[in-house]
């Protein structure tokens, strides 16, 4: 399967992004790396088929079972989608199933070629990463655009700002629950039973393993659940840090999944420590066995 299904799939994969990039191209053409007004006319046609592209892109890597579920929320009725667990490098893929929506996202990703004019035509929020005021900046972008009543498209946040396994749900950065604006969660699965080969973590293999083995396993399912519209109270909207922890215990019950408080940093400690040697013959026997890759335990940290 490895030897006659990924080279196949991969000459797709990068011929769907090539498209999608030319088109993406052609959407922004003229325009600011932030246009201060969204997308309109006939650049809406050719982000349209970005957006048909991207999830071809999906489709040739093998998720050939692309599910969603419930309905999506006007961008009037909800600016954000919140969307968790984050596990993988392809959960962008999975936005790409509810309309490749605009994410914030950092200045080096409107550079990169080829999906730097994807993240253009989607109109996500750049922040830079040498900036100490990008996050004031990005919930100020992201208040702005809540506040114009649906005239820009929707943002997709990933609260949880790194990939886990996901066991559980990790704490949600705040700065997608500054703006105290209506929230839509949505809730992704990857259904390949007993085996994860998604799950990119610090502690395993990396990128170019993980892609590799999406590429050769046969199929693989995911499935986008939309819930209701969150509608934050009046004391929520003055402390995001009590919005952002209701959002994520209303989702772990959607999932149910436990919370954990591992944070990105108590992660980065452990790996600098001792970072376990990751080879295909382990990483296999560890997915087959165990279902998953493996990250530290709450226990590790003590």
């Amino acid at each position: 399967m490895a030897f006659t299904v990924a080279p196949i799939r991969l000459v797709f994969v990068f011929t769907f992004i090539i498209l999608a990039s030319i088109v993406a191209n052609i959407s922004v053409m003229g325009l600011p790396l932030e246009p201060a007004q969204p997308l309109s006319g006939w650049r809406l046609v050719f982000r349209d088929l970005t957006v048909f592209f991207s999830r071809c892109i999906a489709f040739s890597a093998g998720i050939m079972s692309q599910t969603v579920k419930g309905r999506q929320a006007s961008s009037k009725e909800a600016p954000l989608l919140i969307m968790a667990p984050h596990t993988s490098s392809i959960d962008p893929l999975a936005g790409a199933m509810v309309g490749l929506p605009g994410a914030v996202s950092m200045m080096d990703n409107a550079k990169i070629p080829l999906l730097g004019a994807i993240f253009r035509a989607n109109q996500s929020i750049f922040v830079e990463r040498g900036d100490p005021d990008s996050r004031n900046k990005a919930a100020a972008k992201i208040k702005m655009r809540a506040e114009a009543k649906g005239a820009w498209p929707q943002l997709i946040v990933l609260p949880e700002g790194f990939c886990s396994n996901g066991k559980s749900l990790l704490p949600f950065k705040t700065g997608a629950f500054l703006p105290g604006v209506s929230v839509q969660p949505i809730t992704v699965k990857y259904n390949n039973r007993r085996l994860d080969v998604t799950s990119w973590v610090d502690t395993g293999p990396g990128l170019i393993s993980m892609w590799s083995l999406l590429l050769c396993t046969p199929i693989t399912r995911i499935e986008v659940m939309l819930h209701p519209v969150y509608h934050p109270s009046d004391e929520e909207k003055e402390n995001p840090e009590l919005f952002a922890k209701n959002v994520r215990d209303l989702m772990s019950r959607y999932l149910e999944l436990p919370t954990t408080e591992l944070t990105y940093r108590n992660l980065k400690a452990i790996v600098q420590q001792n970072k376990p040697r990751v080879t295909f013959l382990n990483l296999w026997w560890s997915i087959i066995s165990k279902g998953c890759v493996d990250i530290p335990s709450r226990e590790a940290l003590s």
